[in-house]
């Protein structure tokens, strides 16, 4: 395959704002991104246009007519985008909607992985807020760890669907925060796992794959990991090799059965799929969850690593996909940090009217990358949660994240917060 016309389609976040600043990058290309929604940074980019819903996108792509679609967010495959844009006639980087369930549905996800012998916690699934209670009542002390509550419904917000009680009595009241807001949903409850957090990107395309460069989250609100959940704070993204004993039992007890499931299965899966996997201290990965796009903040600090252009990344996906563990800087380090608005996620905001200023004096050698931004008279608002981003890339990461902090002190925002704690990323010792 070889590209001379891309056109991505998103919803206008993070994710979508570090694509078109990648493919922006990129030479003898025509590209543009079309956003349901504001970004004020975005929008000042070049070749980005809002509209209103995915009809409208279908026309724009009519008369554009680019060789692919490129599609990133949850909402939109989970919604059918990629069936839409192809019956169109339009050839698409992306999975169905019914392959999305692998993420939007958490249980059909967790059977899967039982089904095809996938190291994951042991979890049980309770009907309604009074068996879960009985449930957290009767096994809490049967564990060592704790459990990890999940509703089973993803149209909330992190802060809104998850919950990490330290104990029975934090996940009690936990559940009744939970089940507040989504009084009718059924809840999982996993086995809370011991370890380090990885943030697995893989590539598949026809039963072949690439592992990408290891990348970390931070999705607690505040430093030391503590605070509540959030949609991701932070990421760092670094291009250090995976260690051999680690890399063979991702691939044998993740990756290899996960797409082994999908041929036995007849799911049609060649796109990216981020694996949240947990580690343990023993050194032993469990699949936390499937999550079919990439990640948000992840995706961010891993396009800092490209060493290579992106139309290039997405030819050799489908020319190559082995050569694509080539694409990635050496020894280098990508850090994105979100500054997030007062209230956020315990309270969602609709109305700012607080000024944010302090963009013009950042350094031209970095990435901001707008989320929920308005902009109005040539002034900038917060419009969510997860206001806006900046991204770093060096070798020395004590270095980038000295100057990442320099950067956010030279913004101001009322309310602004940001994780000024990040570390390079964290590999047991029994690898």
């Amino acid at each position: 395959m070889k590209l001379n016309k891309v056109l991505f389609y998103g919803q206008g976040n993070g994710r979508d704002h570090a694509n078109h600043i990648a493919i922006a990058k990129c030479k003898n290309i025509e590209f543009c991104s079309l956003i349901c929604n504001e970004n004020a940074l975005m929008q000042r980019e070049e070749n980005v246009y809002v509209v209103k819903d995915i009809n409208e996108a279908v026309k724009f792509a009519e008369n554009f007519n680019p060789d692919l679609v490129i599609i990133s967010n949850r909402k939109d495959l989970s919604e059918g985008a990629t069936e839409i844009f192809r019956e169109a006639g339009f050839r698409v980087f992306g999975i169905t909607k019914d392959v999305s369930r692998l993420e939007t549905e958490k249980e059909y996800a967790k059977d899967f992985m039982k089904r095809h012998n996938i190291n994951t916690p042991h979890y049980y699934v309770a009907e309604n807020k009074d068996e879960a209670i009985k449930f957290i009542k009767e096994n809490w002390e049967k564990t060592k760890r704790g459990y990890v509550l999940k509703v089973e419904q993803l149209s909330k917000n992190s802060f809104a669907r998850t919950a990490v009680p330290a104990n029975q009595k934090e996940a009690i009241k936990e559940l009744h925060r939970l089940y507040e807001t989504t009084k009718n949903a059924r809840i999982i409850i996993e086995e809370k796992i011991n370890g380090y957090e990885l943030s697995l990107h893989v590539l598949i395309n026809n039963g072949k794959y690439s592992i990408l460069p290891f990348v970390q989250d931070y999705k607690k609100k505040y430093s030391n990991n503590e605070g509540p959940m959030t949609a991701g704070m932070a990421s760092v993204a670094q291009s250090t090799p995976y260690s051999s004993k680690l890399l063979e039992k991702l691939r044998k007890h993740i990756v290899n059965p996960t797409i082994k499931g999908f041929e036995e299965e007849g799911i049609e899966y060649n796109y990216i799929l981020y694996i949240g996997v947990m580690v343990t201290d023993e050194g032993e990965p469990y699949v936390l969850e499937y999550n079919t796009r990439t990640g948000n903040p992840e995706w961010l600090a891993l396009l800092g690593l490209l060493k290579k252009p992106y139309n290039e990344l997405i030819e050799t996906f489908y020319n190559n996909i082995e050569k694509v563990k080539s694409f990635w800087k050496n020894n280098s380090y990508s850090v994105a940090i979100y500054g997030i608005s007062a209230g956020y996620p315990e309270y969602e905001r609709k109305n700012f009217c607080e000024e944010i200023t302090g963009f013009c004096s950042l350094s031209k050698d970095i990435d901001i990358i707008g989320e929920y931004i308005t902009e109005n008279n040539g002034k900038f608002y917060p419009n969510g949660g997860r206001v806006f981003a900046i991204r770093r890339v060096g070798n020395d990461f004590e270095k980038i994240r000295g100057k990442l902090i320099k950067d956010f002190q030279q913004i101001q925002m009322n309310g602004m917060y940001f994780r000024d704690d990040i570390k390079e990323l964290t590999i047991s010792n029994n690898e």
